[in-house]
């Protein structure tokens, strides 16, 4: 991934994203004011749940929301880069199936369980990451 994005073109972002991009020496506040577009949104958000990844070397952290008929789910990564995609839901008998709305070049999807969230392709699911324990914020 990280070689993909080394290659990628930059034209789609105009100057000053791209000067705040490069900025590695951004403040603590003022990363936070950026993220307040955050606390906006969330209001209209249901948490559905959230899981850690606990595989060697990732430890990210999995929030599934549901906006009315919407679900999206967002990672905050071991890095400190984060994502957030917009999913296809269909209920099945194993449980909720989570599809990237925006496809998926190895086939991989989601399926909620009570276990915790499983990490499956088409061979099968290979990996359930357990329920996250509760984040207190301040």
């Amino acid at each position: 991934m990280a070689s993909m994005l080394n290659a990628s073109s930059y034209s789609g972002l105009n100057e000053t994203a791209f000067e705040l991009h490069r900025n590695a020496n951004v403040s603590a506040i003022e990363k936070r004011k950026r993220l307040h577009w955050r606390e906006a949104t969330m209001s209209a958000r249901e948490i559905v749940g959230s899981w850690l990844d606990e595989r060697p070397e990732l430890g990210d952290r999995i929030t599934l929301y549901r906006e009315g008929e919407r679900y999206l789910l967002e990672t905050w990564f071991n890095d400190g880069c984060h994502s957030l995609d917009d999913m296809l839901a269909t209920e099945t008998e194993s449980g909720l199936k989570l599809e990237d709305k925006g496809g998926n070049f190895f086939g991989e999807y989601f399926i909620v369980v009570e276990a915790g969230l499983q990490f499956c392709n088409f061979k099968g699911c290979y990996y359930t990451a357990p329920v996250a324990p509760a984040v207190m914020v301040a």
